[in-house]
């Protein structure tokens, strides 16, 4: 009877061993492909960075003793000033070729807040060698839009002015000397660069 039980048992530890070995084969049999894996990568930023005469403006964007007026020449008015009938021009230079996406540009010109001579105003504009473009009755404002991948990225944008005396003048000679003794003629520049939204 010893002999009985002892085979019983060790049919039966035989048959769990071989029913975990069968259980085993038939899970990796029936698997499913597991696998992982991780990276890390930088991407690059695109470049957003301008010069305006020569002047990193995200650095500083107070460019103005960049501006240096020119007037021209007046038998009847010292060089380097402006009167009455004065005429003249200033340069900006806007260079993008560090940005590396499509924007556009919005120029915009006024009056500064302490200027005082009425009759200053602006006449109009040209961009590198192209024609000149008036300005309206107050349209002082445009807006240029650039590309990604255009090959000028260096534009000079020369601005006229004059002191106008006569016909459209709004201060009479009285204000003109006041002008000349106490005011100031003083223009104000705005330039924001706006990235074109994505497609």
């Amino acid at each position: 009877m010893d002999k009985i039980i002892n085979n019983r048992k060790f049919r039966l530890l035989l048959a769990c061993v071989s029913l975990l070995i069968l259980v085993n084969l038939v899970q990796e049999t029936y698997a499913k492909y597991v696998s992982s894996a991780d990276a890390t990568s930088n991407l690059t930023i695109a470049r957003w960075a301008f010069t305006v005469n020569n002047q990193d403006i995200i650095a500083n964007s107070n460019f103005s003793n960049t501006i240096v007026p020119v007037f021209d020449q007046n038998a009847n008015i010292d060089s380097g000033v402006i009167a009455p009938t004065s005429t003249g021009y200033f340069d900006i230079t806007i260079d993008s070729s560090n940005v590396g996406v499509s924007f556009d540009e919005v120029i915009t010109l006024a009056a500064s807040e302490s200027n005082t001579v009425d009759d200053l105003v602006f006449t109009g504009y040209k961009k590198n060698d192209d024609e000149i473009v008036s300005f309206g009755e107050n349209a002082t404002s445009f807006t240029t839009t650039h590309l990604l991948g255009e090959t000028n990225t260096t534009n000079t944008y020369r601005f006229y002015i004059a002191w106008i005396d006569g016909t459209g003048e709004t201060m009479d000679n009285e204000a003109d000397t006041e002008a000349s003794l106490t005011g100031t003629a003083a223009v104000s520049v705005n330039i924001r660069f706006i990235q074109k939204a994505s497609n």
